[in-house]
């Protein structure tokens, strides 16, 4: 299921369960008791917290197996200054100049249990920054760090709380990063599955720079 058809289903049901927990309560003779009560409560909840899902699964990509999600290209300005395009599968190119001697992309991936898996919605990604670092501890500690945002995290999200409240049937991957040697002229994909990040040389430039760094 794609995530927008995905975001659609899970609206519409969080929707009804609210709805129809509100009536229930605006209608005190159908109460028979404290346990009805907790019960309908119990559904309203469910019903916020699969909204709460829906709006977060929009703002998410579909995953299905390793794809390629961006590529990188470098070019050289100065000493450990580069000129970084990003150009994502989906969405415009982020050009922007980043200080270091290597790149850095990390990503925030959910996956999804229980009942909203048998729904089959796909785990979801998103892009979350563009970086530089550099080979020298002490220089990434004292030389200039350059930090470019690639989508706005916005005021709830789903990979947070998770962290947070290992919330059920949500599961927030932890640690998805991939990051390369930066050389002028070089291209590298950025490709991606439900585990995480790598990254893959796609011209000459590319690969020498990963050998020379392996070496």
């Amino acid at each position: 299921m794609s995530q927008e058809l995905a975001t659609i289903v899970l609206a519409a049901v969080g929707s009804i369960l609210v709805i129809a927990s509100l009536l229930f309560f605006l209608r005190p003779r159908w109460l028979l008791g404290w346990l009805k009560g907790m019960a309908v409560f119990g559904v309203l909840l469910f019903g916020l917290y699969t909204l709460a899902v829906a709006v977060n699964v929009a703002r998410y990509q579909s995953l299905s197996g390793m794809q390629t999600v961006a590529s990188i290209a470098t070019t050289k300005q100065a000493e450990r200054l580069w000129r970084v395009t990003f150009e994502p599968v989906e969405g415009a190119p982020t050009i922007e100049t980043v200080n270091g001697d290597q790149w850095q992309v990390d990503a925030r991936i959910i996956r999804f249990a229980g009942p909203l898996r048998w729904l089959g919605i796909a785990p979801g990604y998103r892009l979350e920054r563009l970086s530089g670092r550099y080979t020298s501890l002490e220089l990434e500690r004292t030389a200039p760090r350059s930090v470019i945002q690639l989508s706005d995290t916005g005021w709830l999200d789903l990979w947070d709380l998770d962290q947070e409240f290992d919330l059920p049937f949500v599961e927030g991957v932890y640690g998805n990063a991939t990051f390369m040697p930066m050389r002028d002229g070089a291209v590298f994909e950025v490709r991606l599955s439900s585990s995480g990040l790598v990254a893959v040389p796609m011209n000459e430039a590319a690969r020498q720079a990963v050998q020379f760094w392996n070496g």
